[in-house]
Order: C-alpha cells, then structure tokens, then sequence
C-alpha cells in the first residue's frame, strides 16, 4: 500500500479508532435495547433510530435508559 504524502499516519489511526469507538457504541445500545423491558414497536424504532445515526440514536437511547431507571427507582 502506497503511503498518501498529504495524510500523515496518525490520520489513518485516529478515523479508525473514532469508527470503532462508533461501531462499539451503538453495539452497546442495540444490546442494551433489547435487554429492555420495552414493547416490540417502540424497540423497533428504537432500533432503526440507533443503526441510521449511531452516535446521537446511541446517546439519546442511553439518556433515555437512565433517566427511566432514575424514575423507576423513586
């Protein structure tokens, strides 16, 4: 593979990581979304929401989750 003379190395580094740490995110939510107690139609929007934008569906599903846990526990 030919070296790219206007990226340096780390470029190359610092986008894969950024991708797996995407990647690992949304993981954890799809799993953490289907552990929930939540009816079959709002997980599959859930779902679909988390897959199209990974990054805001993934953060707004886990602010969701605790803030259901928060309310559950009072």
């Amino acid at each position: 593979m030919s070296e790219n003379p206007l990226l340096p190395a780390w470029y190359d580094v610092a986008w894969t990581a950024i991708v797996l740490v995407v990647i690992g995110l949304a993981a954890w939510s799809l799993v953490s979304l289907s552990r929930s107690k939540v009816d079959a139609p709002t997980k599959l929007a859930w779902a679909v929401f988390i897959i199209v934008a990974p990054v805001l569906g993934s953060i707004v599903w886990l602010v969701h989750l605790r803030n259901r846990r928060a309310e559950l526990a009072r």
